[in-house]
């Protein structure tokens, strides 16, 4: 094998974490090119790895080298921290310090790039010696809804992209929109940001028909962070009852929705499925109508992909870069976006209503509703992240 890909994250992939960022590591792995390697600089969750030595391990068939730097129970680091000191992060950040010189010695065998994911530890991987990617999977930190500490340090997070940016050898966005952003705050460094979008697995997520039987069940699959705006979803879930019968609400995801007082209204019509695989959460998206999403902001999320794989229509409150998947009365609804949270889910509750007449009528398709995101599978957005590091790697071979 000529190259290697390493990617550095406080993450297990043999854990049950779920989220937009496990799911592209996973995928990394599972779609890896004959010609790479792969090293996780990443955490145990389950307990029975020596911190700073490399073991191997199998996901989804493909063999990978897994350095652990932390040590943390799988459902801590789940979990959003209250104080700096215990963020999985800062944990993290202290075990990568602790086992450097383990790390970089392991990363100087061969040659070698960082995928990272995260903007918090771009000096210390630039320390490494090695090229690295920086990756920013969502707009930032705006000032909106938060339930973790990155709420209260915005500012830090601000500085911490900048310098991100200045020190990476390519700063990759999740979606053009942000490249934008990026490349005007930043325009001196403007060659090197660039659009690398998420993806779906169309051998996993293909189109499949609708349920043949009554009723009108909508999904979602992810965590509950505050900014992806619970409320609102369990809310529309609520409102949707009112106006067609049979309607179900399921939830995959570790996340507990109890917490959400809104969620008392429809937890009797609920289906709260837990950890799912991806053929796990494909299985469910097969056996509902719909997917939803009232995020504030996102980058590109998965969860919309994969229902849109499966054929399953998504309502959302309006994102911009959803527009070029979520196209009106094809593949779901985009609904306005309002100060007011009722007006909100009213108008999207109207939606999936519109959305299940057109399903009826035979107006929207598995088909059609999967044919809207063509462009976004594994074998173009992930090529072109192995092609970046292999050129990475042949300029450090040069």
């Amino acid at each position: 094998m000529r190259h290697r890909l390493c990617v550095v994250h406080a993450f297990d992939p043999r854990g049950t974490k779920v989220g937009g960022i496990e799911t592209f590591i996973r995928d990394e792995i599972a779609f890896l090119p004959d010609d790479f390697s792969f090293l996780m600089i990443g955490i145990d969750t389950v307990g029975d790895l020596e911190l700073g030595r490399v073991s191997r391990h199998f996901h989804r068939g493909r063999p990978y080298d897994f350095i652990p730097v932390l040590r943390i129970a799988d459902e801590q680091s789940r979990e959003a921290a209250t104080s700096v000191r215990q963020s999985l992060n800062f944990r993290f950040f202290q075990g990568l310090i602790r086992y450097f010189t383990a790390v970089r010695s392991v990363l100087r065998e061969r040659p070698t790039s960082i995928d990272l994911q995260r903007v918090e530890f771009s000096a210390l991987v630039r320390a490494l010696g090695v090229p690295f990617v920086q990756r920013l999977h969502s707009e930032g930190v705006p000032k909106l809804q938060m339930d973790s500490l990155l709420k209260r340090y915005r500012f830090v997070h601000h500085v911490n992209e900048g310098l991100a940016v200045r020190l990476c050898d390519r700063f990759q966005c999740v979606n053009s929109i942000t490249t934008k952003r990026v490349r005007k705050d930043y325009p001196a460094h403007a060659g090197k940001i660039e659009t690398l979008s998420t993806w779906v697995d169309a051998r996993t997520f293909s189109p499949q028909p609708l349920p043949a039987d009554e009723g009108f069940r909508v999904a979602f699959a992810g965590r509950l962070d505050l900014f992806k705006v619970p409320s609102l979803m369990f809310q529309t879930i609520g409102r949707l009852a009112r106006k067609i019968p049979g309607v179900e609400f399921h939830y995959m995801g570790t996340s507990d929705p109890h917490r959400f007082a809104e969620f008392g209204q429809i937890a009797e019509r609920s289906v709260l499925h837990g950890f799912k695989s991806a053929e796990g959460v494909a299985d469910v998206l097969a056996r509902v109508h719909a997917g939803i999403l009232t995020s504030e902001f996102e980058g590109m999320p998965f969860s919309v992909l994969e229902a849109l794989g499966v054929g399953r229509p998504v309502c959302a409150i309006h994102l911009p870069q959803l527009e070029s998947v979520i196209v009106d009365g094809i593949s779901g609804q985009l609904v306005p976006r309002s100060d007011d949270a009722d007006d909100m889910a009213e108008r999207l509750a109207d939606a999936f209503v519109a959305i299940d007449r057109l399903q009826r009528s035979g107006l929207v398709t598995p088909e059609g509703v999967a044919g809207e995101i063509a462009d976004f599978r594994p074998e173009v957005q992930l090529g072109k992240c192995y092609e970046t590091h292999r050129a990475l790697q042949r300029r450090m071979m040069d």
